[in-house]
Parts: C-alpha cells; sequence; structure tokens
C-alpha cells in the first residue's frame, strides 16, 4: 500500500485534463514550506517508500507546478546520501490519482522491488508534473531551431504556420537553478552529477537527452522512452526534417563532454510505430562518436506502445541502468 509521507498544499487543488492540469497561486520556492525530515524503520516487505506532495512549485522562468517526491524504503534524513531522478510528467508516474488515463507508471512499486532485491541502490524521485504547456515545454529549443523554414508551413498540426516560441531552455533552468537547489537543501542527497540523473517518455524523452546536452555537468544519465524523434506530428514536414535537426544540433552539443549514459527505448505499436526510421540514424551517430552499448543503449521492444501501461512494464529495466554504479 502506497502512503503519503508530507503533503505540502502551497494553494488549491489541480484538475488534470490529458496531461494539463490547471494551475493554482503558489508561494515562490523560496517561501515554500521547509519538509520536515523524519527517520523511518527498517524496510518492510510492504514498504514502498514515502511520498512527499507540493501542489504548486513557482518558478521565475516557467509557470508554477506540482511535484510528486518519492522517498526510498528506509529513508534516512540524518545518515542518507541519495542519487536523485528528475522526471517529467510527474503526475503519470507513482500515484493513479491524477495520472493521464488513471494509469500510473509504477515507478515506486519497481524502484522498491529493485532495492529489496539488491539490484538498485536506494534513490529519491522527482516527479515534475507537465502543464498545459507541455509540448512547448518539452520541445527543445536548439533543435527546433535547426528545422528549415519550409517546416513551419501551415499544416494540420500548425494550420497558422510559423515558428513556436518555445520554453525548453526555461524549463531546464527551473529544473538545475532552482528546483534541484531545492530538493538537495531540503532532503539527504548526494548533489553530485554522478549521482544526477533525469527520465522521460515521447516529448519527456527528448528533454532527457536535451537536459544531458546542455548540461552535461548537472547530469550524468538519462533514460529516454519512446522518444519522440519526429518533435510534433509523426508524419509530415517537421518529422520529416526531425533527424536532420537532431543530429546537427549533437553535432555542436556539450554531450559527452564529461562521463554520460542514456537508455533508448522504443515500442513498434501506435505512435512508436513511426520512430524507427529516426532512430537508426541516432543510433548511428552515437555509435560514431564512441558511444558504445555501455554508454548509450537502444532497446525495442516488439508489440508494446505508446502507453503508460508500456512504460510501466520495463520500469524495473531503465530504473536498475540509471541506478547501476
Amino acid at each position: 500500500m502506497k502512503r503519503i509521507f508530507t503533503s505540502l498544499t502551497l494553494m488549491g487543488v489541480f484538475a488534470i485534463s490529458n496531461c494539463a492540469p490547471h494551475q493554482a497561486p503558489a508561494q515562490s520556492a523560496s517561501e515554500a514550506p521547509q519538509t520536515t525530515h523524519q527517520n523511518t524503520p527498517p524496510i518492510a516487505a510492504d514498504d514502498f517508500g514515502q511520498f512527499v506532495k507540493m501542489d504548486a512549485f513557482e518558478s521565475k522562468y516557467i509557470q508554477p507546478r506540482g511535484l510528486t517526491i518519492w522517498l526510498p524504503p528506509g529513508y534516512d534524513a540524518d545518515a542518507g546520501n541519495y542519487p536523485v531522478i528528475y522526471a517529467h510528467d510527474g503526475q503519470n508516474l507513482m500515484q493513479v490519482e491524477g495520472s493521464y488515463r488513471g494509469v500510473e507508471w509504477n515507478l515506486d512499486e519497481a524502484a522498491s522491488k529493485l532495492i529489496k532485491e539488491e539490484n538498485m541502490r536506494p534513490a529519491i524521485i522527482v516527479g515534475m508534473w507537465n502543464t498545459e504547456k507541455r509540448w512547448w515545454e518539452y520541445a527543445p529549443e536548439k533543435v527546433i531551431d535547426n528545422l528549415p523554414d519550409s517546416a513551419f508551413i501551415p499544416s494540420e498540426g500548425n494550420p497558422e504556420g510559423g515558428r513556436p516560441e518555445l520554453y525548453s531552455d526555461a524549463y531546464l533552468k527551473f529544473i538545475v537553478e532552482e528546483l534541484k537547489p531545492y530538493i538537495d537543501t531540503n532532503f539527504a542527497t548526494a548533489p553530485q552529477r554522478e549521482t544526477t540523473y533525469i527520465m522521460g517518455s515521447s516529448m519527456g524523452g527528448l528533454m532527457s537527452l536535451y537536459a544531458l546536452a546542455e548540461y552535461p555537468e548537472v547530469f550524468s544519465k538519462a533514460a529516454c522512452l519512446s522518444t519522440h524523434w519526429p518533435l510534433a506530428q509523426p508524419e509530415g514536414p517537421v518529422a520529416d526534417a526531425a533527424t536532420e535537426a537532431m543530429l546537427t544540433y549533437l553535432e555542436s552539443s556539450k554531450l559527452g563532454q564529461y562521463p554520460q549514459t542514456i537508455w533508448f527505448d522504443e515500442g513498434t505499436e501506435d505512435l512508436d510505430q513511426y520512430y524507427a526510421r529516426h532512430t537508426v540514424d541516432i543510433k548511428a551517430w552515437f555509435r560514431d562518436n564512441g558511444w558504445d552499448d555501455t554508454k548509450a543503449q537502444f532497446r525495442v521492444y516488439e508489440g508494446t506502445g505508446h502507453l503508460e501501461e508500456a512504460w510501466s512494464a520495463r520500469a524495473n529495466e531503465y530504473l536498475a541502468f540509471l541506478m547501476a554504479e
């Protein structure tokens, strides 16, 4: 059974609709109440860790959003030194309530099982809720900048044409400059880059790769699930130019300036079926640039699609990859 450790309800309650929570007024991060850490008993068979929830964490860079923070079984605020996984689409990861389609990824159960079996180091998971601006916050700006003007002609996915105003660079500043310092101050973290990871699915997979490339001094590992290589609609002018735009970005990025490892995966059904034509060139770039299978894994899950159930089913694999010594 899941249990709530602390609920930091700043103001209001979110209403979730198709991954787009309505926002409520909030205090700033600096004004947010400090969490009270408590020692917990040794790990029990039914111990799935503890939650700290915040309804709205304010930022000077982006709009406020909720946080769901998971503390592992046996969390010790005094003696702990825990790695941290920052995860996008945070309302979908660990609790049914508020999740998209009422389906969660069960990251807390998967992590608890791996920890109990000694296949994963205990870690803190910080779930960062998405908002109605999800695409604009998760679409990597410097990759979109590499798309040709012809990609932005009026189309079904972009009826007015033109380049969109994006917030992904601001979103990364929120994580690195505001959220991470707050987490490191209020929880028993190991704040070094070697113990700071990031993960997400679909557009969140793109954002996780982008975070590794923009801030290699902060993040050492990423798990990119069902990475949405087409950037927007799975077929169309943006998708046709997406791979070249990504490869151009990777060539000039800071990816790999420090030791890093990345997990990529995809299914073969529904939206995931469109990814293989992009992945073949992306994988070739990584291999050509010295990223062997120990540094960049590319997994294909036959018969699975672009769904929370699929990402939940393989959680033990990508979590074990992230938390490997």
